[in-house]
């Protein structure tokens, strides 16, 4: 009978030991399985936003749609980026503002354009709560057959340093559906005004000046 009982004793502590390698190689598979899938997604995002930068280079060597003169576009050798973050592709909060009323918006003529704000964007970079707003051009809002843009410029620490001096800009083809958006910072471009005096730009209000340097997409020209 002792016998018995000490031999039911090493077969319980061998399937305990057992079951807990089990475990522990089933943590670790599950493990490996989420590492590998958000490396794939990592990988599939680095090539998104490569893509996108090739389509910004080659654009600037089109002349029907480069900003940059004929022999500016021999030199040119491609624009300049920070190193791709994907910190830096967040989560926002959009928060409607129907009440908002039209107001002119200065350019780097000197002249005004109309802009109508249509909300908030709420998000936050590394932990830290920040908003920028969303613009519409009102003329090209109300003429039929016109794409919509929604405008996200802004100026941050970098700008007048790393940055273009007059901030850089996001848009949006169309206005995105429900309140859950993504601000991808890795995306940000520069007015053409940064390339060519010819060119009429809007400034960037206050509201959208933030306090941080927002270290992603394309550098000074």
């Amino acid at each position: 009978m002792a016998a018995f009982g000490t031999n039911f004793g090493c077969a319980a502590r061998l399937y305990n030991i057992n079951n807990m390698r089990f475990s522990l190689l089933s943590f670790l598979l599950v493990g490996l399985f989420f590492f590998h899938l958000a490396n794939a997604q990592n990988q599939d995002y680095l090539k998104e936003i490569q893509e996108y930068r090739k389509e910004q280079n080659e654009e600037f060597l089109n002349q029907d749609k480069s900003p940059l003169t004929a022999k500016e576009r021999k030199e040119f050798k491609g624009h300049d980026f920070f190193a791709i973050d994907e910190a830096y592709r967040v989560k926002a909060r959009f928060e409607p503002t129907p009440d908002s009323k039209p107001f002119p918006l200065n350019t780097s003529k000197g002249t005004s354009r109309l802009y109508k704000r249509i909300g908030i964007l709420h998000f936050e970079i590394k932990g830290e709560p920040y908003t920028l707003e969303a613009y519409l051009q009102i003329q090209r809002f109300t003429i039929p057959g016109q794409k919509i843009y929604v405008f996200l410029p802004l100026v941050d620490a970098t700008t007048g340093e790393s940055t273009y001096g007059a901030g850089r800009y996001l848009h949006y083809e169309g206005i995105p559906e429900g309140t859950d958006w993504i601000i991808d910072f890795n995306k940000l471009y520069n007015p053409y005004c940064a390339y060519s005096d010819k060119y009429e730009c809007p400034m960037v209000p206050e509201p959208n000046h933030l306090p941080i340097a927002v270290e992603a997409g394309v550098k000074g020209y």
